[in-house]
């Protein structure tokens, strides 16, 4: 079963939905592949004015599976630099995030890397890099800061802290929070007054907004591999994950 699908809902604009309810979206390496994949050819499609990336109805990521954090604790798989962050910033047209559930660690890391943001009033998102003993990634270290300013960004990546969406809407982190069952429709009302301009003047539009961003993210994510590096060959960063992995959304 494929755990990424594509669609063309409406006229200049695409859809792309993570779907993979048994391990809620988790970041396996097949679900990042499939995410890659559909990002290149939804890049290609001259068609496409706008791309809508949504989740499920309850999860939109949660983030890294544990699976593969413990195989890497174990010295058993290398940390890996996926290219799906990069893949996002990007991506030639804008891209709205629709985040009806809730998002973890590097799932809400890489909602953030798009260029609108739509979240649910009463879900929880947060980044929990730290309680597992891990620090953060998908350039975070720059990412949010650039997003929220340094104190708001240190309680999200130092302290862990989960929040409604409506909290982070009001910090300026997204664009809009709504009622979870609103929230596709509102990416969507987003969705389409881009996808009312021209191609072309997204495309250049965006390449210049993203310029700093892309430079950021690329240095970010340089430094954070190597902290990944150094993280995972702490012994006690196995019994952190272990500990903390499924801790923190209820918050």
């Amino acid at each position: 079963m494929a755990l990424v699908t594509t669609d063309r809902p409406e006229d200049g604009i695409a859809l792309l939905r993570l779907n993979d309810p048994q391990s809620e979206n988790r970041l396996s390496v097949k679900l990042c592949a499939e995410w890659t994949a559909a990002l290149d050819l939804l890049a290609a499609d001259q068609s496409v004015r706008a791309l809508v990336i949504a989740g499920l109805p309850v999860v939109f990521c949660a983030g890294s599976a544990i699976d593969e954090l413990r195989q890497i604790s174990a010295g058993n798989l290398n940390v890996r630099d996926s290219s799906l962050p990069l893949k996002l910033v990007e991506f030639p047209v804008p891209v709205v995030a629709a985040m009806e559930g809730h998002a973890v660690g590097g799932g809400l890391a890489l909602a953030l890397l798009c260029d609108l943001i739509v979240a649910a009033s009463d879900r929880r998102y947060g980044m929990n890099f730290t309680e597992l003993g891990l620090t953060p990634g998908v350039g975070m270290t720059r990412i949010a800061i650039d997003l929220v300013g340094y104190h708001c960004a240190a309680e999200l990546l130092l302290a862990g802290r989960f929040h409604r969406g409506d909290d982070l809407a009001r910090k300026g982190l997204f664009n809009t929070a709504v009622e979870s069952t609103e929230v596709l429709s509102t990416a969507f009302d987003l969705a389409r007054q881009v996808s009312s301009k021209p191609r072309m003047v997204l495309e250049m539009t965006k390449a210049a907004m993203a310029l700093g961003r892309r430079t950021a993210l690329l240095e970010a994510m340089s430094r954070e591999h190597l902290m990944h590096q150094v993280c995972h060959q702490l012994p006690e960063t196995a019994k952190s994950i272990d500990a903390n992995y499924l801790q923190g959304r209820g918050r």
